[in-house]
């Protein structure tokens, strides 16, 4: 609580430091401007890209909407700079992007663009909790429960938006692994490809759902599973807001014999170990203003996922599909509505307990039940919230001159009503699952802090239909 206490201090005290970030324009009009009408011609006779010292060129006009030499009608050369710089700041590549056009003659134009790059390259240590979320941790009170290790991140390595990931975790959950992300890989600046794998223990895990409760077995002195866990993913982006891709996972797991007595459908069968490849495919349609803490547009995406080919023994035999519709719209000035609809469809019933997942991992449960889990093979989700901008987009300028790519902060803080609804469709643990086959509905309040590099902050206070209720912490958007 006293951390909760010093952060919104600190939090408010930038909303009194800061200045508007309409102090950095999006388009810079002279007053011979307001003359045209919207159908009037404007023809783009210089394009001008300021600020990449490490991005390469070829990678900023991928994302450009507008390029020399177009002749634009007014209205569609306005949106058309509003996109190009959602489309930039969306690479995630860049701080502030500012684009700025200005007057040549009666109908030439020149536009500027200037970039402030991010910091590309994290050493970052590791202090992080092995719960399933933050208030699972808070209310086990268990500070043996923590991994502490370091990550390198290493982002637009090379200038070409790729990005290299270096992980050793030790503490209660072990992990070392390695990824690395191209964007593109050939000329047309369509196709991409992501390679990775990993290796992973820990000495404690959940084994079953007892009253829709995750139910643990802790060994102070082994690792109860161990995975090993490699993958490739190639993708094909259409234009700029239509990806596809195709993935080949595999992976092994091994448990301890203690939790295949404990309960021998964990992988099927009383089995201590398992292999398995995965082959999906998914498309995404994505037409958000800004990805990380969207306010207008939609994003559209299915997967098809395939687990179990025949090849290896033992091997599960599962298929299904999930979708997802996120929908963002501004209602009046600072008010918004967001709304997401999500759903998982699966033919098979005799799926392993560590094969099923339903809503309590991650994103994916209703808000008042973060100390539930509820497998199931089919699940349709509902989260909502209506949003007011307490304090619209500012930009805080530190008093310093070193370190100039987190000299100056954006930060923004967004109230929240929240009202979500779920159902949870379960044919095998139904005596031990009682949230399962039945609707769940929660509500409440919440406050959203956002600022750069991709974080967001999440405070709220959320109740059940049970009447349960507590003050809960997030660190994604979100819908």
């Amino acid at each position: 609580m006293r951390f909760t206490r010093i952060f919104l201090f600190f939090a408010f005290a930038f909303s009194f430091a800061g200045r508007s970030a309409e102090s950095f324009p999006l388009n810079h009009s002279s007053e011979a401007d307001t003359l045209l009408t919207d159908n009037d011609t404007i023809i783009i006779s210089q394009l001008i890209i300021t600020g990449n010292q490490v991005t390469r060129m070829s990678i900023i006009q991928r994302e450009l909407v507008i390029h020399e030499l177009d002749t634009l009608p007014r209205i569609v050369f306005e949106r058309a700079i509003e996109r190009t710089k959602e489309n930039l700041m969306n690479t995630n590549l860049f701080n502030f992007v500012t684009i700025q056009h200005q007057k040549l003659s009666k109908t030439e134009y020149a536009v500027i663009i200037d970039l402030k790059e991010r910091w590309y390259v994290f050493p970052v240590p590791i202090f992080e909790l092995v719960d399933r979320n933050f208030n699972e941790f808070v209310k086990s009170g268990d500070w043996s429960r923590i991994n502490y290790g370091a990550y390198l991140n290493w982002d637009n390595f090379r200038g070409m938006n790729e990005s290299l990931r270096l992980l050793f975790r030790w503490g209660y959950s072990q992990r070392i692994g390695v990824s690395y992300a191209i964007p593109f890989i050939n000329k047309n600046q369509e196709e991409g490809l992501i390679v990775g794998a990993s290796y992973s223990r820990n000495r404690e895990a959940g084994y079953k759902v007892d009253e829709s409760k995750l139910i643990l077995f802790k060994d102070e002195n082994d690792f109860v599973r161990k995975e090993i866990a490699a993958g490739i993913r190639y993708t094909h982006r259409n234009g700029f807001y239509d990806t596809g891709s195709f993935a080949a996972e595999y992976r092994y797991n091994s448990i301890s014999d203690t939790i295949a007595q404990l309960n021998p459908e964990f992988l099927g069968q009383g089995r201590t170990r398992q292999e398995l490849i995965t082959l999906s495919w998914q498309f995404r349609r994505d037409h958000r203003d800004f990805k990380i803490y969207p306010l207008k547009g939609y994003l559209f995406d299915v997967d098809v996922v395939k687990q179990g080919i025949g090849i290896l023994a033992n091997e599960p035999d599962l298929l299904y599909l999930a979708a997802q519709v996120k929908y963002f719209k501004q209602l009046a000035p600072r008010w918004y509505t967001t709304h997401t609809v999500k759903g998982k469809l699966s033919g098979q019933s005799d799926a392993s307990f560590f094969n099923t997942r339903g809503f309590g991992y991650g994103n994916e449960l209703v808000r008042g039940y973060e100390f539930y889990v509820i497998p199931g093979q089919n699940y349709l989700l509902s989260r909502n919230s209506f949003k007011f901008a307490l304090l619209p987009t500012r930009v805080l300028a530190l008093p310093f001159n070193f370190l100039e790519k987190f000299r100056t902060i954006p930060y923004a803080f967004y109230l929240n009503a929240n009202f979500d609804l779920g159902y949870v469709r379960d044919r095998q643990t139904r005596e031990l699952n009682p949230l399962a086959n039945t609707l769940q509905l929660g509500y409440g309040v919440g406050l959203d802090y956002v600022t750069y590099y991709n974080l967001v902050f999440r405070m709220e206070y959320s109740f059940n239909k049970f009447g349960e209720n507590g003050f809960f912490l997030h660190f994604t958007a979100p819908i």
